[in-house]
């Protein structure tokens, strides 16, 4: 079973999942600011990763989304909204398309294209760089991020890849999100989605108007929520803002119709 972290006592059971390079102490910064009467937030981290890191591929989104199934059951949680970060989003995305009867509802931060079909450089290059020392990942993330956030962020963002991801889980997971995707494409999604994005997010395809546009196949009444000053990181660049936010769009997603 995965690893995972129990916290809070509310009604609304919320499965956070981990993004790609780092389990779900990610999310640390925002803890004290999460509505712990509202939801019990179950911090889950996937195969490869954190409280995971021994557990063997495959890594990809139908082993992912079996093992969110198996964890839920195995903790007595019958239906819960799914939380992904980024690459994880295409597991919470596959779960409520392939087991509805599971999730009550869907939010996504910070998701990736989900579609897959990312030119073969890309793929190979992010390959190459799950394997890559201290100093070729801090220069992967600089070229990613820019010079928005300061040094000694990178420097943190580095040190904790290198603890808590497992080289071979962040290369295998790749293909998951850049080469194939939604497994059962844009299948529409019942239960209600909603996406929380960052304005400032490096990557032109995780802003706002891109996610949308990705969403809108899934679900026409997707709601996303901008958050202006914060990148691919909210949970770390506006903890107590993004901790309203999350507990917000989790509880109310689950709330009775």
């Amino acid at each position: 079973m995965l690893g995972a972290r129990r916290i809070g006592d509310g009604p609304v059971k919320a499965i956070v999942m981990n993004d790609w390079i780092g389990d779900t102490t990610t999310w640390d910064p925002c803890l004290p600011y999460l509505d712990k009467h509202a939801a019990e937030w179950i911090f889950a981290d996937l195969r490869g990763y954190g409280r995971s890191r021994h557990l063997a591929g495959p890594f990809d989104a139908l082993q992912s989304a079996s093992d969110i199934a198996a964890l839920a059951d195995g903790l007595g949680v019958p239906r819960f909204v799914i939380v992904g970060h980024s690459m994880s989003s295409i597991v919470a995305l596959h779960l409520a398309q392939s087991r509805p009867e599971l999730v009550q509802g869907v939010v996504l931060i910070t998701p990736p294209p989900f579609t897959g079909g990312a030119p073969a450089d890309i793929i190979v290059g992010a390959k190459a760089i799950a394997h890559a020392d201290d100093e070729g990942r801090r220069e992967a993330l600089r070229q990613m991020w820019g010079d928005r956030l300061s040094n000694e962020w990178i420097d943190f963002k580095v040190a904790r890849w290198r603890e808590a991801a497992a080289p071979e889980a962040v290369a295998g997971y790749v293909d998951m999100f850049a080469r194939v995707g939604l497994p059962l494409g844009t299948r529409p999604v019942a239960a209600q989605v909603v996406a929380i994005v960052g304005e400032v997010d490096p990557n032109p395809m995780m802003r706002p108007a891109a996610v949308g546009d990705a969403l809108a196949p899934i679900q026409s009444g997707a709601r996303l929520i901008p958050i202006a000053d914060a990148g691919h990181y909210p949970m770390q660049e506006a903890p107590p803002l993004f901790a309203k936010l999350i507990a917000g769009a989790v509880t109310e997603i689950a709330a009775p119709a």
